[in-house]
């Protein structure tokens, strides 16, 4: 019983890189293991693996209580109390040499269109990740797009205009990733109608959707931080496809400041080593 009992969720400040050690790699540069081979086809021996098999049985029996101690009802429990501040986001954007890298996966744009994660990432030098699962995750991410003295938001038809002048270089990837098949079904078929029209089609193909638990496994998104549902994440990812700085929840105005400081300082580093290289 104690291994299904989860632990309580403390709020802490980021102050070191987080994410995957390896850097990400094209699906279709994947080795695909052909599936009708001796090993799957002998079915009695997958029977008594996964029932009695020793490493086998453990490994799926703690991701089942890892499920039942931090599922649904501990997000929303964790959601209630933290009003989906997870972390406090760092003062400043990590070093370029000690930076961990964000996962590639398959995704789904507002126009139909399946790529790569990768695909979109490469469009501009660097990218703002704004993930969520739920309407909430959305509306608390909302005030890192605010544009300081202005009614408008960069995510507006005039206000990408203004974005794109202030940051040529970068650009607004939408990242929602669906809890489970049926909202999949309604951020794939139905949402997209609606989002459609109100979105700058500039963004359309940077508006993505994914099944969740089919692209990130729970220790994936812990490697992430992402491990509220109902929450939202701000990711700056840069052109090496490394996590430069994180936040979550509803922002303060020094974090709000902060991803935009971070934004610039990364767009001047990489406009001095590109100055270098010449």
């Amino acid at each position: 019983m104690a291994k299904i009992v989860p632990k309580p969720h403390k709020y802490f400040k980021v102050s070191k890189p987080f994410g995957f050690s390896r850097p990400p790699v094209r699906l279709r540069d994947t080795e695909t293991k052909a599936f009708f081979t001796l090993e799957n086809l002998n079915l009695p021996k997958r029977l008594w693996n996964f029932y009695f098999d020793g490493i086998t049985r453990r490994t799926r029996v703690e991701a089942i209580q890892k499920d039942l101690a931090y599922g649904g009802m501990y997000d929303f429990h964790v959601y209630t109390k933290t009003k989906g501040r997870l972390f406090e986001a760092p003062v400043s954007f990590f070093r370029k040499d000690r930076a961990l890298f964000f996962p590639n996966f398959r995704v789904k744009s507002l126009t139909g269109k399946r790529m790569d994660l990768m695909d979109a990432l490469d469009q501009a030098k660097l990218s703002i990740l704004r993930v969520y699962s739920t309407d909430a995750g959305y509306e608390m991410t909302s005030d890192y797009f605010k544009i300081k003295d202005s009614e408008d938001n960069y995510m507006s038809k005039t206000g990408i205009e203004v974005f794109k002048q202030e940051y040529p270089s970068a650009q607004i990837i939408e990242v929602v990733l669906s809890e489970n098949a049926s909202k999949h079904f309604i951020h794939t078929f139905i949402t997209p109608g609606k989002l459609l029209s109100q979105r700058p089609k500039e963004q359309h193909d940077k508006h993505l959707i994914a099944r969740r638990d089919s692209v990130l496994s729970r220790d994936d998104r812990e490697k992430l931080l992402l491990t509220n549902a109902y929450s939202g994440y701000i990711y700056i990812v840069d052109s090496s496809y490394k996590i430069r700085w994180a936040g979550s929840g509803w922002p303060t105005e020094t974090e709000v400041n902060g991803l935009w400081k971070a934004v610039r300082g990364l767009l001047k580093e990489d406009a001095m080593r590109l100055n270098k290289t010449k």
